[in-house]
């Protein structure tokens, strides 16, 4: 079952590092209390904010574990969103992701994630941010957003953005938005699954490898490039979210074939001269 997974995963990095963690819970939607997953609670009186959920316990509408979440849309756009503000550290890098199902005609979908400074201490619903002509929130401080709507596909999507908390963020809400297709195209379905916001600076990017850099991450290709101050070799050990590794490899050319992993969140266990790191990779 899912958290058994994720349970083996944090055993498994606890033996390598200390593991960037999922501030995110219940981001896999196992837990529901009534109508809803738990810490995604319906707010206010309109139909917006994570209303018309289901649980959906399908296996082929569910990515990981028993369940995922379904939302229907309407008119007018549905929110899931995440009930709490997550705290965050300037300067710091993060890494949103999820899995969605776009197969239906009269739904779609993206991204819709935003930067809050201190002033905002709510966590119940905000004003529009400031993107292409909407009203301002005062307290946007950038956004992490996607311009483009999600397209019809049969398959699961694995979506992701990396970006550097801004100088006066205090806090993130997480928010992914459902929308009908076009006026009068409402009534369809988009599944959503493993949602999480880990902060990539804490935890696994800490080393004792001088001068030690990992790129490109997010990696869309099939070479992944590993930089150190040393020309020694370097042990290279990646393993997948059940804990399970997938590449186990020793480079002295500072690249690693990495063309059959399939999109996902990955850690990376390196090791040079008796020096251990370990780093998180996301592949696109």
């Amino acid at each position: 079952m899912k958290k058994q997974y994720f349970f083996a995963l944090g055993l498994m990095m606890a033996g390598l590092t200390a593991s960037a963690q999922n501030q995110v819970i219940n981001g896999g939607f196992e837990d529901w209390t009534d109508a809803n997953p738990v810490n995604f609670t319906e707010q206010g009186t309109s139909p917006i904010y994570n209303d018309n959920l289901t649980k959906e316990t399908t296996p082929s509408l569910v990515h990981s574990g028993t369940n995922s979440v379904r939302q229907t849309s309407q008119e007018t756009t549905q929110y899931v969103e995440y009930s709490n503000l997550i705290p965050v550290t300037p300067g710091h890098s993060y890494t949103l992701s999820y899995w969605y199902l776009d197969n239906s005609p009269n739904a779609r979908t993206r991204t819709w994630t935003t930067w809050l400074d201190s002033a905002n201490s709510s966590g119940g619903a905000l004003a529009e941010p400031q993107v292409n002509g909407n009203a301002a929130n005062p307290h946007t401080v950038q956004t992490l957003q996607d311009e483009n709507y999600s397209s019809d596909s049969p398959n699961w999507v694995f979506k992701t953005m990396t970006q550097t908390a801004p100088a006066t963020a205090a806090k993130v809400r997480v928010q992914i938005r459902t929308y009908r297709q076009a006026a009068g195209q409402s009534g369809g379905f988009i599944y959503y699954d493993d949602i999480s916001f880990t902060d990539n600076t804490a935890g696994v990017n800490e080393n004792t490898i001088n001068s030690l850099k990992m790129f490109p991450n997010p990696l869309n290709g099939d070479v992944l490039t590993i930089l150190t101050e040393s020309d020694a070799p370097k042990a290279v050990a990646i393993f997948d979210v059940l804990g399970k590794q997938v590449i186990n490899t020793v480079t002295s050319n500072d690249t690693v074939n990495v063309a059959n992993l399939t999109s996902g969140v990955y850690m990376v266990k390196i090791t040079q001269e008796g020096k251990t790191a370990t780093k998180k990779l996301v592949v696109q």
